[in-house]
């Protein structure tokens, strides 16, 4: 069971909402972050901060920034104006964004996770493509230079 951060701050502008939230000696490293435009996530075991934001903010145009053993956000408002509080009150409202904030989260970071895995396999296969053609390029030092030409292999052939 993690334990829940309480000691964060945050402030406001009409346009903006800044959150802080100190990470208790968590390497950088370490910290896993899941936004959207309702719900914020930062997860550094043993302890969890978890905000269903009161209003939406633009999650595309949102920052973080990680380091000196705090995490920054800074999360543009889709409507300007003041908030009374940075999340919702618990209630039936509250219960179904929470969870539709939880699965749409889950479903995007399993999507990149998805992206990463699909790319790094890519560049494995890029890489190994790249030795084996290099392999073949040292092979072909040893050869003559009618030896290197295909259509002279083809006629050695017949």
């Amino acid at each position: 069971m993690p334990l829940h951060v309480t000691d964060f701050t945050w402030t406001q502008t009409d346009s903006e909402v800044h959150i802080r939230v100190p990470l208790k000696g968590a390497k950088t490293g370490n910290v896993d972050v899941v936004s959207t435009d309702d719900y914020l996530k930062v997860h550094f075991p043993p302890y969890l901060f978890e905000a269903f934001l009161f209003q939406p903010v633009d999650d595309e145009r949102s920052s973080a920034k990680i380091g000196n053993g705090v995490a920054v956000f800074s999360l543009p408002k889709r409507t300007e104006g003041l908030w009374e509080r940075l999340v919702l009150n618990s209630g039936r409202k509250f219960q179904k964004l929470s969870a539709e904030s939880k699965q749409k989260a889950e479903k995007q970071e399993a999507e990149k996770k998805y992206a990463l895995q699909a790319a790094m396999k890519w560049l494995r296969k890029q890489a190994e493509a790249r030795r084996a053609a290099g392999a073949d390029v040292n092979e072909l030092k040893d050869l003559t230079e009618d030896e290197r030409n295909p259509e002279w292999l083809k006629e050695r052939g017949e």
